[in-house]
């Protein structure tokens, strides 16, 4: 989708600044500057900020896919029924694995070491600072009071039992996104040769590192990211026309169909130019400057669209406790809504023609469903005009990259964090799977080689080279047998307490810190005989290791 909708929104306009929203309003107890500003760019890209060094923010929240995640795809739960591939599995946004306090990972009944996944799909971070009600259940009330959460989620970016203490005692030692390359130029500027302390200095006025200095910061930065340059904007600035089959869209879009109500009476953000809430909860405002005209009433509310029974996420109502907001979710912003696919809480929609059709029908399920959703009967050149009307909502500015959506490569993205190399033989017990889930980084004391899907007690092998395979090898082998080739004896499969018929390994290996190190490029891989298989000597996957 990305490929055949950038030629259109960047061939459409200028990338320029934000102009047509007035800033977000701020809070009187945290006023942002520039420093603060870029001090929280650089946080929200930091991966060094979770537990293991492998998330940050933006993994979850990526501009080019409009503030939301596009891993969502691949990243699946298996829903009450616990069998995936079923129509209640959940799409959401890979974080670490589980983890004890003292760094042990504990095994996943599913996926043993894997990452675990969150059971909503990330919501997009853009224009978020015009909300007091956050999260798909409305149960954050502020950006203050969003952005630490994640960094002791034990899903997202937190092991069990982190503290405040651990997170800002380890920033202070770090090097500022180190495992991040590609910066942009004000983020180098800004960041220089300073470590943690200095930052806060120039953001705060002082070298320590406290919870409120790092909310505040992240906060006020996601308040620059706010997308107001799409085509539907230049068409209020009267920069731009609809097409015939946008106009007809619009008309859509704002009319009852059916009996049913009008898609604009819950989207107001596609029309209202500020989504600032005024003093009645969930009630919005809008100035009344520029070419949107005078005050627009609209609501950011709360609705059960049908989407999956109530039973399975009580949404909203898991925060207010009273049965009638069970199911409902936050009103989505339809802002970049082109970019931000899969859709609904549960990415349960692949695409904005699947969305369109899913409210043609009246929705899913009914129970406890929002009312005037009854099906709308739209032709089929009514759907398309409605998705082509939704593409005009797409901001340049996140494709191109461009201030205030320019960034960083992740770690994750630059290889700087350990990446599997082909794909595990299979033994009586499963799929032999190495994962290594603490980034690389010298001095890193819980770093640690993991393997599942042997057979317990079979025995096993730790294989490591300094370049990998380049041509196809006998058992699957991905290292190329160098004279730096070296195998170690790491006994027999452990009994998987949490899945007794699943065989597994976790080895502790301290990184040391020594600089000399950095650099280097390692591989691994499991060897494992199970007699138990028609063919005793298996591989795991590889893993690829660039020491940092």
């Amino acid at each position: 989708m990305l490929r055949a909708i950038a030629p259109i929104v960047l061939s459409a306009a200028a990338v320029v600044a934000q102009t047509n929203f007035p800033p977000p309003p701020q809070p009187a107890s945290n006023p942002s500057t520039p420093a603060k500003e870029l001090l929280g760019m650089a946080l929200f890209f930091e991966e060094q900020l979770s537990s293991t060094n492998t998330v940050a923010c933006a993994t979850c929240h990526d501009f080019a896919h409009g503030g939301a995640d596009p891993r969502t795809n691949a990243a699946i739960n298996a829903g009450a029924d616990q069998i995936r591939g079923t129509a209640d599995d959940q799409r959401g946004s890979p974080g670490i694995p589980l983890i004890w306090s003292n760094g042990e990972l504990l095994p996943h009944p599913a996926h043993v070491f894997k990452p675990n996944v969150t059971t909503r799909r990330a919501p997009t971070i853009v224009n978020t600072g015009y909300h007091k009600h956050l999260m798909y259940d409305g149960s954050k009330t502020s950006l203050e009071h969003l952005a630490g959460a994640p960094l002791f989620n034990p899903v997202e970016m937190g092991r069990s039992g982190r503290t405040w203490s651990e997170i800002t005692s380890k920033l202070s030692s770090v090097r500022p996104l180190a495992l991040a390359s590609n910066l942009p130029q004000r983020l180098q500027t800004f960041l220089g040769s300073n470590n943690y302390p200095a930052l806060f200095q120039q953001a705060f006025g002082t070298t320590q590192i406290s919870s409120t200095n790092i909310t505040q910061a992240l906060a006020a930065y996601i308040r620059t990211l706010n997308s107001d340059q799409s085509k539907w904007d230049r068409v209020q600035n009267g920069q731009a026309t609809l097409t015939p089959q946008e106009q007809l869209g619009l008309t859509l879009f704002n009319a009852p169909a059916n009996g049913a109500t009008s898609c604009n009476t819950c989207h107001g953000d596609f029309d209202a130019r500020t989504l600032i809430e005024g003093p009645v909860a969930g009630q919005m405002t809008m100035t009344t400057s520029g070419p949107y005209g005078a005050f627009f009433p609209t609501r950011l509310e709360f609705h059960n669209v049908g989407v999956r029974p109530p039973s399975e996420d009580v949404g909203r109502g898991g925060v207010t406790l009273t049965a009638a907001d069970q199911g409902k979710f936050r009103v989505a912003s339809l802002r970049n809504v082109a970019l931000s696919a899969p859709y609904f809480h549960n990415g349960g929609m692949a695409t904005l023609g699947d969305v369109v059709e899913f409210y043609n029908r009246g929705g899913d399920f009914h129970v406890n469903q929002a009312a005037n959703l009854s099906p709308r009967n739209y032709t089929s050149v009514e759907k398309d005009a409605i998705v082509a009307l939704l593409n005009t909502l797409t901001d340049p500015r996140l494709l191109a990259g461009t201030q205030p959506f320019d960034r960083p490569r992740l770690g994750s993205q630059n290889g700087n964090i350990v990446t599997a190399v082909g794909t595990g033989q299979t033994t009586s017990a499963g799929e032999l799977v190495a994962t290594a889930p603490y980034a690389p980084v010298l001095g890193e004391p819980l770093f640690r080689i993991t393997l599942s899907g042997a057979a317990p007690g079979s025995l096993t092998w730790l294989m490591w080279d300094t370049a990998a395979a380049s041509t196809t090898m006998p058992y699957n082998l991905q290292l190329a047998l160098s004279p730096a080739f070296q195998v170690f004896g790491m006994g027999p499969a452990q009994t998987n307490w949490i899945v007794p018929g699943v065989g597994m390994q976790q080895i502790p290996m301290p990184l040391p810190n020594q600089p000399v190190l950095a650099g280097a490029e390692l591989y691994a891989q499991w060897l494992v005989f199970d007699v138990t298989s028609a063919n005793p000597i298996l591989t795991s996957n590889g893993l690829r290791l660039e020491l940092q």
